[in-house]
C-alpha cells in the first residue's frame, strides 16, 4: 500500500518539557491510522503538528510526497475535528456545514449541492436547520465531521472526538465513522487514548508513551504480540510473570521456570538461549479453568498448575476469575459460550486447575520489573 502521509524525525519541546522526542511514522493512502496513548504522551501534539498548528524543533511533515512543513494549516489540504465540536452556535446546520466553501468563495449553486450530499452521508437531513443547541452530542459531532469533509480535504484528523459522549453513543458513533470512512475512502488519523476505540476503528495504530512510538501494528498484532511491557499492559488485560531459560527443545521451543511455580515449556518465539531472563505476558482469556485436573492436557500441549479461586466477577458474557498460585495472583477469564447456569462454576475458596497452552504466550525478553531493558 503506498504511503501518503508521513512524519519524519520530529521533535517538539514546550519549555523543558520534551513532548515528542525523534518521532516518525507513515500512514497509507485511505487508511484510519490511530495515534491510542495516554494523557500526555504526546499523541495529541503529533497531531497537531500534522495540522500545522504547532512547529516542530525539527524534523519534516509530507503529505501525497510533497514536504508540506513550512505550510500554514489553511494550506496543507488537511482538516481536523476537534473533541468540543467547534460549531458555530448562531448558525444553524446547513450554514455550519457550508461555513467552509463559503470562506472559499464557491458557487453558492456548488455549495448547496455539497452540503446537501453531505447531510445524506451524515444522516441528519431532516436537521439542517436546527441550530447546534437542538440537536444531540453525536448529531454534533457528525455535522463536525461533515464540516470537515465538505472542503474534501486529502486527509483528516480526529482529535479524541468521542471522548465527550456516553458510552451507547460512543459505540453508536464508532460505527457511524467507519461507515463514514468508507463512503468517502480519504485518510483518517484518529487520536484517542481509549483502548476499544482504537481496536474497533483502526488499520493500524502507533501506541505511544512519553513522548516515543513504543509499536505500530494492526489491532490484532498489538494485541496479540505487544513488543514491550507497556503495550502488553496497556491494551487489554495481562499477567505478567518473570522466568528464566533453563533448557532449549526441540524445534521452536524452550523450558522456562517460572520463578514460584516450576518449568513449563512455551514457545520460544525470541530464540533466547539458556540463561537468558525473560518477562511472558499472558492474557486472561488464553487460561482455561478446570474443576479437575483434565487427563490429556501434557498431549495436548497445555501447561498446567493448580490454584485458588479468591475472587470473582461476573460479566454476563464471561467471568473474571483471580485465583492465587504459588505466590502468585492471576486473573483468569472464562467466556461463557455454553449457559452459564446449565454447569457448576467454580467459587470462592475452590481449589481449580488453570492451563494455558504453550504457543498462547508473549515473550519479553530481558524486561525486568519495573518494565525497563
Amino acid at each position: 500500500m503506498e504511503s501518503f502521509f508521513k512524519l519524519e524525525n520530529i521533535n517538539k519541546t514546550f519549555g523543558t518539557h520534551r513532548a515528542v522526542y525523534d518521532v516518525s511514522l507513515n500512514v497509507n493512502k485511505g487508511e484510519v491510522f490511530s495515534l491510542l496513548g495516554p494523557s500526555g504522551c504526546g499523541k495529541t501534539t503529533m497531531l497537531r503538528v500534522a495540522a500545522g498548528f504547532e512547529e516542530p524543533e525539527s524534523g519534516k511533515v509530507f503529505l501525497d510526497g510533497k514536504d508540506i512543513s513550512s505550510l500554514p494549516p489553511n494550506k496543507r489540504k488537511i482538516n481536523t475535528v476537534f473533541q468540543n465540536y467547534a460549531l458555530f452556535p448562531h448558525l444553524n446546520i446547513y450554514d455550519n456545514i457550508a461555513f467552509g466553501p463559503r470562506i472559499a468563495k464557491i458557487p453558492e449553486s456548488e455549495i448547496e449541492k455539497r452540503v446537501k450530499n453531505m447531510l445524506e452521508l451524515i444522516r441528519l437531513e431532516e436537521h439542517a436547520f436546527k441550530r447546534p443547541d437542538q440537536i444531540s452530542g453525536g448529531q454534533k459531532q457528525r455535522v463536525a465531521i461533515a464540516r470537515a469533509l465538505i472542503n474534501r480535504p486529502s486527509l483528516l484528523l480526529l482529535d479524541e472526538p468521542l471522548a465527550a459522549l456516553d458510552l451507547k453513543l460512543r459505540q453508536h458513533m464508532l460505527l457511524e465513522l467507519d461507515r463514514i470512512h468508507d463512503e468517502v475512502g480519504i485518510t483518517f488519523i484518529y487520536v484517542t487514548h481509549d483502548q476499544t476505540e482504537a481496536m474497533s476503528l483502526s488499520d493500524r495504530i502507533a501506541v505511544m508513551n512519553k513522548g516515543r512510538i513504543e509499536q505500530i501494528g494492526t489491532p490484532a498484532e498489538i494485541y496479540e504480540s505487544p513488543r514491550t511491557k507497556f503495550v502488553a499492559e496497556f491494551i487489554g488485560d495481562t499477567n505478567f510473570f518473570e522466568g528464566k531459560v533453563v533448557e532449549r527443545l526441540d524445534g521452536e521451543y524452550c523450558k522456562i521456570d517460572l520463578f514460584g511455580f516450576g518449568e513449563f515449556a512455551f514457545f520460544n518465539e525470541s530464540r533466547l538461549d539458556v540463561g537468558a531472563n525473560v518477562t511472558i505476558s499472558m492474557r486472561p482469556e488464553k487460561f482455561r479453568v478446570y474443576m479437575e485436573r483434565p487427563a490429556d492436557s501434557a498431549a495436548s500441549g497445555m501447561n498446567l498448575i493448580k490454584a485458588k479461586v479468591v475472587d470473582i466477577v461476573y460479566q454476563g458474557a464471561q467471568t473474571n476469575y483471580w485465583v492465587i498460585a504459588g505466590d502468585k495472583r492471576i486473573c483468569v477469564r472464562q467466556q461463557h459460550n455454553r449457559c452459564y447456569l446449565d454447569l457448576r462454576q467454580p467459587t470462592w475458596n475452590d481449589e481449580v486447575w488453570i492451563a494455558w497452552h504453550k504457543d498462547d504466550v508473549n515473550m519479553l525478553a530481558g524486561v525486568s520489573q519495573n518494565g525497563e531493558s
